[in-house]
């Protein structure tokens, strides 16, 4: 339940785990393109068509490709469908084929670069296969690609078509990456960090002591989860390739968890070092192996902590390889150090040292010029903005003033000085581009359009490969030249069942908070919208700090759930309250050492305002949330009784006290320490005040937001003589992903409000 800028809300989370569902992802070079489905266009919604087939999604989605290595063209990968007419059945059908495809950025020219069939890979069994081609991963010349695949690592020369083996050990290979000059390739095995020497053939193993508690090169869960924003990576290259540097984490100090499979005669137990609030945390090091021409390693050196043990989320080697930077947060995550190791002088020293009334997060928007400068990104002005720093000088310049923050950098071109960047401007709920000089000059806007636009720079600089949308228009893929003239629209995506349904009508609002403070929202009513009749209202709600609902950009798969529901004659509301993004530092910290508590008002003034509307039934509003959303459901449900009809929870927190230490820290401090802010943000200290109908869904595997949550709420809904309703995934996580699950998730999820908003007292008409 880490931080949610990346991915800005559940509703966008959710287009990303059905991605993940039908496809995997290329970690560098590409994404899945669908090519149109093949159905019927429909009259109406249904929960059948979003969600019953992910290889034929109906949530709009585009290629997010990549630039080909050292070349201005974008790549990415394309599903190959059957044939129009083709049912042929098949006792088990084969993986999907793919396509790695290539569009030069000048001509726009489409090539086929290989195909799924073109590669042969023989497996234990002897018999012949072809890969999964979505996972495959470029070098860095661009002429060659690594493909993983059951285990194994393949090399294909792209001219040549010629498919090496890699001989190394046994076990499976993760997290594999080039060094920036291809000559060797790094990944780690059962937590251990090795380096392959593409030219001799040679494996070499650089730490032994990896084990499920400690992790060499690979983040643990706690770390992933929260600081690295899902990603596992925990080594990096120098540029010239003869170094390389990793973390290590040992969770030794980590109390173990238990995750019980029951699916058995016997029951299989999963242990999870997960640190709950609290608890001791990972006690980092860090690693710089220097290596010779072969890979050999010829010296080492390591960066310990003592303790107070803090976290080390981000670690990289300085220009021209003379040295290393880390970050170092502290376990409170108010204080930030950027360190500077000196190759020459072996000195470690800080570079900047940042603190915080409220919290910091790692900084991703760094980077080092030749000539000592440094970006820096920063909200001690209020808002995150960009900074130039020149330790020569002892200077600080803010690139980016004004009321809006930054909230991705796209690249930096070293020799110019350019910057580009995406922010949250003109208003919060918009994502744009921009450019701006690190020597000075005003912010020059690169989309104009409103919406959301996300881009990934060309490795020359010369383009931006860009995807936009808006809440009502489905993704396009274009391309603009890197001063922002737009070129020519890669894909134009025009979903033909979507353009054949009426769908329901969304607008955007604010309502005012207790204090007068606005707060931003939306509504969506339905197709058939009459102001004289009285709906029922579905509050779909996150509320968590760091994120945010309330976007104009496409929602893909929980939008259409939201349109259906306003198909079925709801209207869904949704509201950002304090502590959602892209507000100011004040706005977010709001909620310091008090989430839930703090938060509660805002979303009950959205229902009065609800309340106020003549179109509204004040007796039938219901409410849900996913993760963060489903605490606030349940919270709201027992410290409100009564305001809601009816709510649905999936995977809630009940108590703080049960989840990560990182994120929880971050935003209440330690337990020992806000006692009373823990206590009012427990769902459990309230059960006795459940009155309203309540359904909760969750997997008994969470990993994330564990089953513990819901059992404790069982346990003192009983004690307490209340009831409510569960749903069940056995042994599935956090994002309950499997075949035909979110078909029942959102089904139960439809039914539950169907049987408990539709028919209830006060219902018909605004004049009745």
């Amino acid at each position: 339940m880490r931080s949610q800028k990346t991915l800005s809300s559940l509703s966008r989370i959710f287009g990303v785990l059905l991605t993940i569902a039908a496809t995997a992802t290329l970690p560098t070079s590409a994404s899945p393109l669908p090519r149109t489905a093949r159905h019927k266009p429909a009259a109406k919604l249904s929960l059948q068509r979003i969600f019953g087939n992910p290889m034929h999604p109906l949530d709009g989605r585009v290629p997010w490709g990549s630039w080909r290595p050292g070349r201005e063209a974008v790549v990415f990968t394309e599903p190959v469908l059957p044939a129009a007419g083709t049912k042929k059945q098949v006792a088990k059908p084969a993986p999907p084929a793919f396509e790695i495809v290539q569009i030069d950025a000048a001509t726009g020219a489409r090539t086929i670069l290989l195909r799924s069939q073109d590669v042969n890979i023989k497996g234990p069994d002897g018999k012949t296969h072809h890969p999964m081609l979505a996972r495959a991963i470029f070098a860095p010349d661009g002429n060659h690609v690594l493909i993983p695949d059951g285990g194994d690592l393949y090399l294909d020369d792209l001219s040549t078509k010629k498919l090496t083996k890699l001989a190394t050990g046994p076990g499976a290979e993760e997290i594999p990456k080039f060094s920036p000059d291809g000559s060797k390739l790094a990944y780690v095995r059962n937590n251990d960090v090795y380096v392959y020497d593409l030219a001799s053939n040679t494996e070499i193993r650089l730490t032994s002591d990896g084990s499920p508690k400690v992790h060499n090169g690979i983040l643990d869960w706690v770390y992933e989860e929260e600081l690295a924003s899902r990603t596992a990576h925990a080594f990096v290259w120098s540029k010239d390739g003869r170094r390389i540097a990793w973390l290590r984490l040992d969770d030794s100090p980590i109390p173990p968890f238990t995750i019980v499979d029951y699916l058995h005669v016997h029951s299989k137990v999963k242990t999870q070092y997960y640190p709950k609030a609290g608890d001791p945390s990972p006690i980092p090091s860090l690693h710089i192996a220097q290596l010779g021409p072969h890979g050999q390693v010829v010296s080492r050196r390591s960066v310990t902590f003592a303790d107070p043990i803090p976290y080390v989320p981000r670690f990289g080697f300085l220009p021209k390889d003379t040295g290393f930077w880390y970050q170092v947060l502290n376990r409170a995550e108010n204080r930030l150090t950027l360190m500077k190791l000196d190759f020459a002088t072996g000195a470690a020293s800080p570079l900047l040292t940042e603190t915080d009334p409220y919290w910091l997060e790692p900084v991703d928007m760094l980077h080092f010029f030749p000539d000592g400068r440094f970006l820096w990104a920063s909200r001690r002005s209020g808002w995150m903005h960009l900074e130039i720093h020149t330790p020569a000088t002892n200077t600080v310049r803010d690139l980016t003033p004004g009321a809006w923050d930054v909230t991705s950098l796209l690249g930096v071109d070293d020799a110019t000085g350019r910057i580009w960047f995406q922010a949250a401007r003109p208003t919060p709920m918009e994502r744009r581009l921009y450019l701006v000089n690190a020597n000075g000059g005003p912010v020059k806007g690169l989309t104009p359009t409103p919406g959301t636009h996300s881009g990934k720079l060309s490795p020359a600089k010369q383009h931006l490969l860009v995807v936009s949308s808006t809440v009502t228009r489905t993704p396009h893929v274009e391309l603009f030249s890197a001063d922002g003239t737009h070129l020519r629209t890669l894909f134009a995506n025009h979903p033909k069942e979507l353009a054949a349904i009426k769908l329901g009508h969304i607008r955007f609002l604010q309502v005012k908070a207790d204090d007068g403070t606005k707060l931003n929202a939306e509504i969506i009513t339905p197709p058939d919208f009459n102001p004289r009749h009285r709906y029922p209202v579905i509050v779909y709600v996150y509320g968590g700090p760091d994120a945010q609902v309330v976007r104009n950009g496409w929602g893909r798969s929980m939008e259409l759930f939201h349109l259906w529901l306003a198909q079925e004659g709801f209207i869904v509301f949704s509201l950002d309250n304090r502590g959602s993004a892209n507000r100011s530092r004040d706005f977010e910290g709001f909620i310091k050492h008090r989430l839930g508590s703090s938060q509660l008002p805002d979303q009950l003034a959205g229902v009065r305002w609800l309340r106020r509307q003549r179109y509204v039934d004040p007796h039938r509003i219901g409410i849900w949330g996913w993760s963060y959303g489903g605490y606030f459901t349940t919270y709201a449900l027992t410290h409100a009784p009564g305001v809601f009809a009816a709510g649905v929870a999936v995977a809630p927190v009940t108590d703080w006290k049960l989840y990560d230490s990182i994120y929880t820290e971050r935003y209440m401090g330690k337990p020992s320490e806000n006692p009373k802010g823990y206590e009012a943000g427990s769902v459990l200290a309230k059960v006795a005040g459940l009155k309203d109908p309540l359904l909760i869904i969750h997997g008994t595997g969470d990993d994330n937001v564990h089953f513990q949550n819901t059992l404790q709420f069982a346990n003192a809904a009983w004690r307490a003589g209340k009831t409510f309703s569960l749903k069940l995934f056995p042994n599935l996580k956090h994002g309950l992903r499997a075949r035909g699950s979110y078909l029942q998730v959102f089904s139960a999820i439809g039914n539950f409000f169907e049987a408990h908003l539709k028919h209830r007292p006060g219902s018909g008409s605004a004049g009745d």
